[in-house]
């Protein structure tokens, strides 16, 4: 089960689902912001204890020129690619705060990726570093010919991500002679269905890549 919460009821929530589930047997935690340590080293007593770095025994070779900055979401989406898609040339897409692209090839060797910001930044980057365009929300466009100011910041933006998703996909379709794609992330249902018919949808996939990894760290 994922569960989504602000970073402000993080503690309380936690604390909720392991006093409710009497029978969890060990944890782990994925923290890109470094905000998380203290409160799972105090269950360390009670639980065995799993971080994800690029230091745990990791199901995949990692081809990473500086594995120790892969990111720690970035580590469990490709885990959960070589579990779930072993033997197979998988491109993850993860829409969050930063769009994040992750290829694991039929070798299961991760061969790295790239980042580019997500919708929220590139709307609060679009207001702050100009001195008239105005701060908006996502909305989705129909049409990437704005008719006014607001939306052509809408079209830009939206039509933007979405070629950009579109144009890594045709590099790696041209590139290897089959394929598969997942997109995930908490802004993936901001896409157009029509994109989101020619690839695997999965919201579940971050947790997948935690059991994975946890199941083969637990008693290593």
């Amino acid at each position: 089960m994922e569960e989504r919460v602000v970073l402000e009821q993080f503690d309380e929530m936690a604390k909720s689902l392991i006093s409710n589930f009497s029978d969890i047997e060990a944890l782990i935690y994925s923290d890109v912001s470094n905000q998380a340590g203290d409160f799972f080293r105090k269950l360390s007593a009670q639980f065995p204890i799993v971080v994800v770095d690029s230091q745990i025994r990791l199901p995949f070779d990692n081809s990473y020129k500086s594995p120790n900055s892969l990111g720690s979401d970035r580590i469990v989406l490709v885990a959960a690619a070589c579990k779930i898609y072993p033997n197979t040339n998988v491109l993850i897409i993860d829409l969050g705060s930063c769009i994040t692209y992750d290829f694991l090839d039929a070798h299961n060797c991760y061969q790295g990726g790239a980042i580019s910001p997500g919708f929220e930044m590139r709307y609060k980057s679009m207001h702050h570093y100009t001195g008239k365009l105005p701060l908006l929300k996502l909305k989705k466009s129909d049409n990437p010919t704005g008719k006014n100011t607001n939306q052509a910041i809408h079209a830009g933006i939206y039509f933007g991500i979405l070629d950009e998703i579109n144009s890594r996909i045709e590099y790696y379709d041209h590139k290897y002679d089959s394929l598969t794609v997942i997109l995930t992330g908490g802004d993936a249902n901001k896409l157009p269905k029509t994109l989101k018919n020619r690839i695997f949808a999965n919201s579940n996939f971050l947790a997948e890549g935690m059991f994975h990894l946890l199941k083969l760290n637990i008693n290593s």
